[in-house]
Protein backbone atom coordinates (compact mmCIF):
# COMPACT_ATOMS: atom_id res chain seq x y z
CA UNK A 1 0.00 0.00 0.00
CA UNK A 2 1.44 3.23 -1.03
CA UNK A 3 1.25 6.29 0.73
CA UNK A 4 0.46 9.75 -1.20
CA UNK A 5 0.36 13.38 0.10
CA UNK A 6 -2.03 15.09 -0.91
CA UNK A 7 -2.63 18.13 -2.89
CA UNK A 8 -0.24 17.43 -5.45
CA UNK A 9 -2.60 14.23 -5.80
CA UNK A 10 -6.36 13.94 -5.87
CA UNK A 11 -8.86 10.85 -5.76
CA UNK A 12 -11.85 12.95 -4.83
CA UNK A 13 -14.32 11.51 -6.55
CA UNK A 14 -17.44 13.61 -7.91
CA UNK A 15 -20.72 13.04 -5.95
CA UNK A 16 -23.91 12.55 -7.18
CA UNK A 17 -25.32 14.75 -4.28
CA UNK A 18 -25.48 18.29 -4.76
CA UNK A 19 -24.98 19.43 -1.35
CA UNK A 20 -21.19 19.77 -0.41
CA UNK A 21 -19.64 18.72 -3.49
CA UNK A 22 -20.90 21.89 -5.21
CA UNK A 23 -19.69 23.84 -2.24
CA UNK A 24 -16.27 21.96 -1.06
CA UNK A 25 -13.74 24.13 -4.04
CA UNK A 26 -15.71 27.53 -2.80
CA UNK A 27 -15.70 26.39 0.64
CA UNK A 28 -11.88 25.70 0.75
CA UNK A 29 -10.64 28.95 -1.18
CA UNK A 30 -12.63 31.10 1.07
CA UNK A 31 -10.71 29.23 3.99
CA UNK A 32 -7.53 29.35 2.02
CA UNK A 33 -8.11 33.26 1.01
CA UNK A 34 -9.20 34.35 4.47
CA UNK A 35 -6.01 32.35 5.89
CA UNK A 36 -3.74 34.27 3.92
CA UNK A 37 -5.85 37.93 4.16
CA UNK A 38 -5.81 37.78 7.84
CA UNK A 39 -2.38 36.40 8.70
CA UNK A 40 -0.07 37.13 6.40
CA UNK A 41 -1.09 40.74 5.14
CA UNK A 42 1.89 42.69 6.59
CA UNK A 43 4.54 39.95 5.16
CA UNK A 44 2.98 39.99 1.61
CA UNK A 45 2.81 44.30 1.73
CA UNK A 46 6.81 43.02 2.39
CA UNK A 47 7.26 40.69 -0.22
CA UNK A 48 7.46 43.34 -3.12
CA UNK A 49 10.51 44.31 -1.48
CA UNK A 50 11.83 40.88 -1.18
CA UNK A 51 10.91 39.94 -4.36
CA UNK A 52 13.10 43.01 -5.95
CA UNK A 53 15.81 42.13 -3.76
CA UNK A 54 16.48 39.23 -5.10
CA UNK A 55 15.80 40.17 -8.55
CA UNK A 56 18.49 42.69 -7.66
CA UNK A 57 20.82 40.67 -6.25
CA UNK A 58 20.32 37.71 -9.22
CA UNK A 59 20.74 40.54 -11.36
CA UNK A 60 24.13 41.81 -9.65
CA UNK A 61 25.32 37.81 -10.24
CA UNK A 62 24.86 38.31 -13.62
CA UNK A 63 26.67 41.26 -13.80
CA UNK A 64 29.84 39.97 -11.91
CA UNK A 65 29.33 36.67 -13.99
CA UNK A 66 29.40 38.53 -17.59
CA UNK A 67 32.07 41.17 -16.34
CA UNK A 68 34.09 37.97 -15.33
CA UNK A 69 33.28 36.16 -19.01
CA UNK A 70 34.29 39.51 -20.96
CA UNK A 71 37.37 39.93 -18.68
CA UNK A 72 38.72 36.39 -19.51
CA UNK A 73 37.98 36.69 -23.24
CA UNK A 74 39.55 40.17 -23.46
CA UNK A 75 42.72 38.96 -21.79
CA UNK A 76 42.96 35.94 -24.70
CA UNK A 77 42.18 38.12 -27.19
CA UNK A 78 44.77 40.55 -25.87
CA UNK A 79 47.57 38.08 -25.46
CA UNK A 80 46.45 36.81 -29.22
CA UNK A 81 46.85 40.26 -30.59
CA UNK A 82 50.16 40.71 -28.37
CA UNK A 83 51.69 37.53 -29.54
CA UNK A 84 50.58 38.52 -33.40
CA UNK A 85 52.35 42.33 -33.03
CA UNK A 86 55.27 39.89 -31.51
CA UNK A 87 55.80 37.71 -34.99
CA UNK A 88 55.63 40.71 -37.10
CA UNK A 89 58.12 42.33 -34.99
CA UNK A 90 60.05 39.15 -35.60
CA UNK A 91 59.09 38.83 -39.07
CA UNK A 92 60.74 42.89 -39.42
CA UNK A 93 63.50 42.24 -38.00
CA UNK A 94 64.85 39.02 -38.68
CA UNK A 95 64.74 40.55 -42.62
CA UNK A 96 66.65 43.37 -41.17
CA UNK A 97 69.51 40.70 -39.93
CA UNK A 98 69.49 38.47 -43.12
CA UNK A 99 72.36 40.78 -44.63
CA UNK A 100 74.54 40.21 -41.82
CA UNK A 101 74.32 36.46 -40.97
CA UNK A 102 76.54 33.89 -42.12
CA UNK A 103 76.40 30.85 -41.27
CA UNK A 104 79.84 29.59 -41.98
CA UNK A 105 82.01 29.93 -38.64
CA UNK A 106 85.10 30.16 -40.48
CA UNK A 107 84.56 33.73 -42.13
CA UNK A 108 86.17 36.60 -40.48
CA UNK A 109 84.11 38.41 -37.66
CA UNK A 110 83.16 41.11 -39.35
CA UNK A 111 79.58 40.22 -40.38
CA UNK A 112 78.59 39.12 -36.81
CA UNK A 113 79.74 42.78 -35.46
CA UNK A 114 77.57 43.96 -37.56
CA UNK A 115 74.70 41.73 -36.71
CA UNK A 116 75.68 42.39 -32.99
CA UNK A 117 75.36 46.43 -33.32
CA UNK A 118 71.83 45.71 -35.07
CA UNK A 119 70.54 43.43 -32.36
CA UNK A 120 71.97 45.35 -29.33
CA UNK A 121 70.28 48.62 -30.57
CA UNK A 122 66.96 45.85 -30.91
CA UNK A 123 67.49 44.66 -27.60
CA UNK A 124 67.77 48.46 -25.66
CA UNK A 125 64.61 49.55 -27.25
CA UNK A 126 62.70 46.65 -25.97
CA UNK A 127 60.59 44.43 -25.93
CA UNK A 128 62.78 41.65 -27.15
CA UNK A 129 64.88 40.41 -24.40
CA UNK A 130 67.48 37.85 -26.16
CA UNK A 131 68.21 37.16 -29.69
CA UNK A 132 69.65 33.90 -30.89
CA UNK A 133 70.81 32.60 -34.49
CA UNK A 134 70.55 28.47 -34.71
CA UNK A 135 71.41 25.96 -37.44
CA UNK A 136 69.20 24.00 -38.45
CA UNK A 137 70.52 21.32 -35.99
CA UNK A 138 69.39 23.31 -33.24
CA UNK A 139 72.93 24.44 -32.39
CA UNK A 140 73.27 28.17 -31.71
CA UNK A 141 75.31 29.75 -34.29
CA UNK A 142 75.86 33.18 -32.85
CA UNK A 143 73.68 35.07 -29.75
CA UNK A 144 73.62 38.32 -27.45
CA UNK A 145 74.59 36.22 -24.27
CA UNK A 146 77.97 34.66 -25.75
CA UNK A 147 78.13 32.02 -22.90
CA UNK A 148 75.20 30.11 -25.03
CA UNK A 149 77.09 30.20 -28.04
CA UNK A 150 77.77 26.58 -29.63
CA UNK A 151 75.05 24.49 -27.58
CA UNK A 152 72.88 22.45 -29.53
CA UNK A 153 69.14 21.73 -28.14
CA UNK A 154 66.32 20.09 -29.82
CA UNK A 155 64.39 22.30 -31.75
CA UNK A 156 60.33 22.05 -30.98
CA UNK A 157 58.07 21.35 -33.44
CA UNK A 158 57.11 24.98 -34.11
CA UNK A 159 60.58 25.77 -34.48
CA UNK A 160 61.13 23.32 -36.79
CA UNK A 161 57.93 24.48 -39.37
CA UNK A 162 59.53 27.66 -39.53
CA UNK A 163 62.69 27.13 -40.17
CA UNK A 164 60.89 24.54 -42.91
CA UNK A 165 58.54 27.15 -44.34
CA UNK A 166 60.60 30.29 -43.87
CA UNK A 167 57.11 31.29 -41.85
CA UNK A 168 56.69 32.46 -38.48
CA UNK A 169 55.77 30.74 -35.04
CA UNK A 170 55.56 31.38 -31.52
CA UNK A 171 55.20 29.68 -28.30
CA UNK A 172 54.61 31.02 -24.61
CA UNK A 173 57.70 29.13 -22.59
CA UNK A 174 59.41 28.84 -19.61
CA UNK A 175 63.67 29.06 -19.32
CA UNK A 176 64.78 25.62 -19.43
CA UNK A 177 62.23 23.99 -21.62
CA UNK A 178 63.46 21.61 -24.88
CA UNK A 179 64.99 24.59 -27.25
CA UNK A 180 64.65 27.55 -25.27
CA UNK A 181 67.65 29.32 -23.36
CA UNK A 182 67.61 31.24 -20.40
CA UNK A 183 68.00 34.98 -20.96
CA UNK A 184 67.79 38.58 -19.69
CA UNK A 185 64.16 37.21 -18.70
CA UNK A 186 64.34 34.60 -15.92
CA UNK A 187 60.32 34.35 -15.96
CA UNK A 188 58.05 33.51 -18.88
CA UNK A 189 59.04 34.27 -21.87
CA UNK A 190 57.40 34.20 -25.70
CA UNK A 191 59.77 32.71 -27.95
CA UNK A 192 59.29 33.45 -31.66
CA UNK A 193 60.94 32.00 -34.59
CA UNK A 194 61.55 33.07 -37.78
CA UNK A 195 63.11 30.99 -40.88
CA UNK A 196 65.71 32.61 -42.87
CA UNK A 197 68.43 32.01 -45.15
CA UNK A 198 71.90 33.50 -44.46
CA UNK A 199 74.03 35.22 -47.17
CA UNK A 200 75.11 31.83 -48.60
CA UNK A 201 71.77 30.28 -48.76
CA UNK A 202 71.71 28.36 -45.71
CA UNK A 203 68.82 27.85 -44.12
CA UNK A 204 69.02 29.53 -40.47
CA UNK A 205 66.86 29.73 -37.38
CA UNK A 206 66.81 33.57 -35.82
CA UNK A 207 65.00 33.14 -32.42
CA UNK A 208 63.29 36.19 -30.40
CA UNK A 209 62.65 36.13 -26.53
CA UNK A 210 59.77 39.00 -25.43
CA UNK A 211 58.72 38.67 -21.50
CA UNK A 212 55.43 37.24 -21.42
CA UNK A 213 54.13 40.18 -19.05
CA UNK A 214 54.85 42.44 -21.86
CA UNK A 215 51.85 40.19 -23.44
CA UNK A 216 49.53 40.27 -20.59
CA UNK A 217 49.79 44.03 -20.01
CA UNK A 218 48.96 44.45 -23.72
CA UNK A 219 45.77 42.10 -22.87
CA UNK A 220 44.94 44.18 -19.36
CA UNK A 221 45.58 47.74 -21.40
CA UNK A 222 42.88 45.95 -23.99
CA UNK A 223 40.90 44.52 -21.64
CA UNK A 224 40.69 48.24 -19.44
CA UNK A 225 40.09 50.12 -22.49
CA UNK A 226 36.37 48.27 -23.13
CA UNK A 227 35.93 47.68 -19.56
CA UNK A 228 34.19 51.11 -17.67
CA UNK A 229 31.87 51.09 -21.39
CA UNK A 230 30.76 47.43 -20.97
CA UNK A 231 30.37 47.40 -16.69
CA UNK A 232 29.22 50.73 -16.93
CA UNK A 233 26.56 49.47 -19.26
CA UNK A 234 25.82 46.55 -17.60
CA UNK A 235 25.11 48.78 -13.94
CA UNK A 236 23.20 51.24 -15.75
CA UNK A 237 21.10 48.57 -16.78
CA UNK A 238 20.77 47.41 -13.12
CA UNK A 239 20.03 50.12 -12.12
CA UNK A 240 16.83 51.07 -14.71
CA UNK A 241 15.60 47.63 -14.29
CA UNK A 242 15.04 48.19 -10.33
CA UNK A 243 12.33 50.68 -10.76
CA UNK A 244 10.61 48.51 -13.14
CA UNK A 245 10.90 45.96 -11.08
CA UNK A 246 9.29 47.58 -8.37
CA UNK A 247 6.63 48.39 -10.86
CA UNK A 248 5.52 45.05 -11.95
CA UNK A 249 6.02 43.64 -7.81
CA UNK A 250 3.56 46.22 -6.63
CA UNK A 251 1.13 45.92 -9.93
CA UNK A 252 0.90 41.95 -9.22
CA UNK A 253 0.25 42.72 -5.83
CA UNK A 254 -2.74 44.84 -6.63
CA UNK A 255 -4.07 42.67 -8.79
CA UNK A 256 -3.62 39.96 -6.51
CA UNK A 257 -5.60 42.01 -4.12
CA UNK A 258 -8.18 42.43 -6.49
CA UNK A 259 -8.85 39.06 -7.58
CA UNK A 260 -8.59 38.51 -3.77
CA UNK A 261 -11.36 41.25 -3.26
CA UNK A 262 -13.56 40.28 -6.16
CA UNK A 263 -13.32 36.22 -4.80
CA UNK A 264 -14.21 37.14 -1.37
CA UNK A 265 -17.38 39.08 -2.54
CA UNK A 266 -18.58 36.14 -4.96
CA UNK A 267 -18.12 33.79 -1.88
CA UNK A 268 -19.67 36.11 1.01
CA UNK A 269 -22.56 35.81 -1.31
CA UNK A 270 -22.29 32.29 -2.04
CA UNK A 271 -22.23 31.95 1.77
CA UNK A 272 -24.79 34.19 2.65
CA UNK A 273 -27.28 32.77 0.00
CA UNK A 274 -26.48 29.08 0.75
CA UNK A 275 -27.14 30.39 5.08
CA UNK A 276 -30.32 32.10 3.35
CA UNK A 277 -31.60 28.26 1.65
CA UNK A 278 -30.78 26.39 4.76
CA UNK A 279 -32.91 29.37 7.15
CA UNK A 280 -35.99 28.59 4.60
CA UNK A 281 -35.89 24.84 4.32
CA UNK A 282 -35.60 24.58 8.47
CA UNK A 283 -37.97 27.13 9.16
CA UNK A 284 -40.61 26.06 6.95
CA UNK A 285 -40.18 22.82 5.02
CA UNK A 286 -38.59 20.70 7.86
CA UNK A 287 -41.13 22.17 10.12
CA UNK A 288 -44.10 21.52 7.83
CA UNK A 289 -42.80 17.97 7.27
CA UNK A 290 -42.29 17.52 11.03
CA UNK A 291 -45.85 18.64 11.92
CA UNK A 292 -47.27 16.51 8.99
CA UNK A 293 -45.54 13.56 10.50
CA UNK A 294 -47.51 14.82 14.03
CA UNK A 295 -50.41 14.29 12.55
CA UNK A 296 -49.85 11.11 10.76
CA UNK A 297 -49.63 9.24 14.05
CA UNK A 298 -52.49 11.56 15.55
CA UNK A 299 -54.96 10.18 12.98
CA UNK A 300 -53.18 6.72 13.80
CA UNK A 301 -54.26 7.18 17.32
CA UNK A 302 -57.60 8.84 16.50
CA UNK A 303 -59.31 5.89 14.62
CA UNK A 304 -57.77 2.17 13.48
CA UNK A 305 -57.43 1.94 9.69
CA UNK A 306 -60.63 0.40 7.60
CA UNK A 307 -58.05 -2.62 7.20
CA UNK A 308 -54.41 -3.67 7.21
CA UNK A 309 -53.65 -2.73 4.30
CA UNK A 310 -54.44 1.34 5.15
CA UNK A 311 -52.78 0.57 8.23
CA UNK A 312 -49.45 -0.16 6.41
CA UNK A 313 -50.10 2.81 4.01
CA UNK A 314 -50.42 5.18 7.16
CA UNK A 315 -47.24 3.77 8.73
CA UNK A 316 -45.45 3.85 5.61
CA UNK A 317 -45.87 7.37 4.59
CA UNK A 318 -45.29 8.65 8.78
CA UNK A 319 -42.05 6.73 7.99
CA UNK A 320 -41.40 7.93 4.58
CA UNK A 321 -42.18 11.55 6.18
CA UNK A 322 -39.59 10.94 9.24
CA UNK A 323 -36.87 10.37 6.84
CA UNK A 324 -37.56 13.05 4.47
CA UNK A 325 -37.34 15.48 7.33
CA UNK A 326 -34.17 13.41 8.78
CA UNK A 327 -32.77 13.69 5.21
CA UNK A 328 -33.10 16.87 4.86
CA UNK A 329 -31.13 17.77 8.55
CA UNK A 330 -28.27 16.06 7.04
CA UNK A 331 -28.37 18.11 3.91
CA UNK A 332 -28.50 21.06 6.27
CA UNK A 333 -25.85 19.85 8.39
CA UNK A 334 -23.46 19.88 4.92
CA UNK A 335 -24.12 23.03 3.80
CA UNK A 336 -24.14 24.71 7.58
CA UNK A 337 -22.17 21.86 9.48
CA UNK A 338 -23.09 24.24 12.96
CA UNK A 339 -23.01 27.87 12.50
CA UNK A 340 -19.88 29.42 14.91
CA UNK A 341 -18.22 25.89 14.76
CA UNK A 342 -18.77 22.53 16.73
CA UNK A 343 -20.75 23.50 19.68
CA UNK A 344 -21.40 19.57 20.39
CA UNK A 345 -17.72 18.50 19.45
CA UNK A 346 -16.73 16.31 16.54
CA UNK A 347 -18.01 13.19 17.79
CA UNK A 348 -21.87 13.99 17.34
CA UNK A 349 -21.47 15.48 13.85
CA UNK A 350 -18.91 12.22 12.78
CA UNK A 351 -21.77 9.98 13.98
CA UNK A 352 -23.99 11.49 11.90
CA UNK A 353 -22.06 11.32 8.91
CA UNK A 354 -21.47 7.35 10.48
CA UNK A 355 -25.60 6.83 9.86
CA UNK A 356 -25.84 8.20 6.28
CA UNK A 357 -23.20 5.61 5.37
CA UNK A 358 -25.37 2.96 7.86
CA UNK A 359 -28.35 3.33 5.28
CA UNK A 360 -26.22 2.50 2.64
CA UNK A 361 -25.39 -0.82 4.19
CA UNK A 362 -21.86 0.38 5.19
CA UNK A 363 -20.78 -0.33 8.80
CA UNK A 364 -18.77 2.31 10.49
CA UNK A 365 -17.13 2.61 13.30
CA UNK A 366 -16.03 5.56 15.13
CA UNK A 367 -13.52 6.08 18.05
CA UNK A 368 -13.41 9.96 18.82
CA UNK A 369 -13.51 10.33 22.17
CA UNK A 370 -10.37 12.40 21.89
CA UNK A 371 -12.29 14.74 19.66
CA UNK A 372 -14.63 15.77 22.44
CA UNK A 373 -12.59 18.67 23.33
CA UNK A 374 -11.14 20.18 20.17
CA UNK A 375 -10.75 23.51 18.92
CA UNK A 376 -13.77 24.88 16.95
CA UNK A 377 -11.85 25.20 13.98
CA UNK A 378 -9.97 22.41 14.30
CA UNK A 379 -12.88 20.36 14.58
CA UNK A 380 -14.80 21.76 11.74
CA UNK A 381 -11.31 20.77 9.30
CA UNK A 382 -11.07 17.17 10.52
CA UNK A 383 -15.22 16.82 9.62
CA UNK A 384 -14.75 18.53 6.33
CA UNK A 385 -11.78 15.50 5.71
CA UNK A 386 -14.52 13.01 7.03
CA UNK A 387 -17.17 14.31 5.14
CA UNK A 388 -14.98 14.24 1.80
CA UNK A 389 -13.39 10.61 2.58
CA UNK A 390 -16.85 9.06 3.48
CA UNK A 391 -18.23 10.01 0.54
CA UNK A 392 -15.86 8.45 -1.73
CA UNK A 393 -16.16 5.23 0.37
CA UNK A 394 -20.02 5.10 -0.82
CA UNK A 395 -18.98 6.24 -4.41
CA UNK A 396 -16.26 4.13 -5.14
CA UNK A 397 -14.74 1.93 -2.75
CA UNK A 398 -17.66 -1.06 -2.64
CA UNK A 399 -16.74 -0.93 1.07
CA UNK A 400 -18.12 -2.82 3.75
CA UNK A 401 -16.79 -1.38 6.87
CA UNK A 402 -14.83 1.89 7.85
CA UNK A 403 -13.16 2.82 11.01
CA UNK A 404 -13.25 6.53 12.00
CA UNK A 405 -10.09 7.34 14.76
CA UNK A 406 -9.18 11.08 15.92
CA UNK A 407 -6.57 11.12 18.68
CA UNK A 408 -4.69 14.03 19.80
CA UNK A 409 -0.78 13.55 20.94
CA UNK A 410 1.51 16.53 21.37
CA UNK A 411 -0.66 19.21 20.10
CA UNK A 412 -2.03 17.42 17.07
CA UNK A 413 -4.64 16.11 16.24
CA UNK A 414 -4.71 13.11 14.06
CA UNK A 415 -8.03 11.74 12.10
CA UNK A 416 -7.28 8.12 10.52
CA UNK A 417 -10.40 6.67 7.97
CA UNK A 418 -10.13 3.12 6.95
CA UNK A 419 -12.44 1.02 4.76
CA UNK A 420 -11.78 -2.57 3.34
CA UNK A 421 -12.74 -1.72 -0.10
CA UNK A 422 -11.25 -2.14 -3.41
CA UNK A 423 -8.62 0.37 -2.89
CA UNK A 424 -7.30 1.11 -6.53
CA UNK A 425 -3.62 2.09 -8.43
CA UNK A 426 -1.40 5.48 -8.49
CA UNK A 427 -2.62 4.96 -12.70
CA UNK A 428 -6.13 5.96 -11.11
CA UNK A 429 -5.39 8.49 -8.56
CA UNK A 430 -3.38 10.56 -11.79
CA UNK A 431 -6.52 9.70 -13.95
CA UNK A 432 -8.47 11.25 -11.41
CA UNK A 433 -5.91 13.83 -10.82
CA UNK A 434 -6.31 14.93 -14.84
CA UNK A 435 -9.98 14.55 -14.43
CA UNK A 436 -10.32 17.83 -12.70
CA UNK A 437 -11.56 16.43 -9.70
CA UNK A 438 -10.24 18.78 -6.45
CA UNK A 439 -12.07 17.19 -3.71
CA UNK A 440 -9.21 15.81 -1.48
CA UNK A 441 -6.39 17.86 -3.39
CA UNK A 442 -7.69 21.10 -2.03
CA UNK A 443 -8.11 19.60 1.24
CA UNK A 444 -4.58 18.82 1.09
CA UNK A 445 -3.59 21.88 0.38
CA UNK A 446 -6.18 23.70 3.18
CA UNK A 447 -3.82 20.89 5.75
CA UNK A 448 -1.02 22.28 4.60
CA UNK A 449 -1.76 25.66 4.88
CA UNK A 450 -3.10 25.21 8.72
CA UNK A 451 0.47 23.34 9.18
CA UNK A 452 -0.51 19.80 8.59
CA UNK A 453 -1.17 17.51 6.30
CA UNK A 454 -3.25 14.82 4.18
CA UNK A 455 -1.88 11.46 3.46
CA UNK A 456 -3.64 8.61 1.32
CA UNK A 457 -2.27 5.07 1.29
CA UNK A 458 -4.12 2.15 -0.73
CA UNK A 459 -3.37 -0.25 -3.35
CA UNK A 460 -5.87 -2.20 -5.79
CA UNK A 461 -7.61 -4.87 -3.50
CA UNK A 462 -6.33 -3.67 0.06
CA UNK A 463 -8.37 -0.32 0.67
CA UNK A 464 -7.86 2.71 1.59
CA UNK A 465 -6.56 4.44 4.49
CA UNK A 466 -7.06 8.52 4.68
CA UNK A 467 -4.59 10.22 7.67
CA UNK A 468 -5.47 13.99 8.12
CA UNK A 469 -3.27 16.23 10.69
CA UNK A 470 -3.79 19.52 12.24
CA UNK A 471 -1.84 21.16 14.83
CA UNK A 472 -4.08 22.01 17.47
CA UNK A 473 -2.35 25.39 18.30
CA UNK A 474 -2.98 26.47 14.28
CA UNK A 475 -5.59 29.38 13.85
CA UNK A 476 -7.38 26.96 11.05
CA UNK A 477 -9.33 29.08 8.37
CA UNK A 478 -13.21 30.07 9.70
CA UNK A 479 -14.41 29.29 6.17
CA UNK A 480 -13.13 25.60 6.35
CA UNK A 481 -16.01 25.16 9.13
CA UNK A 482 -18.88 26.11 6.67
Amino acid sequence: MRAHPLGLLDTAPRSETPDTELLLPMVLTVGRLRRRTAGHRARRGASVAVSVAWFTCAGLAVTLALALLTGVLARRAGVEQGTRSFENLARVTAATLTPALDGDPGLPPDPTADLRTHVDALVKAGPVVAVRVRSSSGQVLWADDSSVVGRTDALPDDARRALRTGSVTSLAADPGDPGVVAGRSSGRVLVAWVGVSDVHGTPLLVEFHESYTEVTDLAQRTWMRFAPAALGALALLQVLQVPLAWRLASKLRRSRQSEDALLRAAVDASDAERRRIAGEVHDHTVQDLTALAFEIDAAQMRGAPRNAEDAELLERTAQGVRQTVEDLRSLLVALIPARGGFRGGLLPALQLLAQELTRSGIRVTVHADDARDLPGSTAALLYRCAQEALRNVVTHSRATSVEVAVTQDQGVATMQIEDDGQGFDESRLAERAAAGHVGLRALGELLVDAGGSLTLSSAPGEGTRLVATVPLATAVPAGAAR
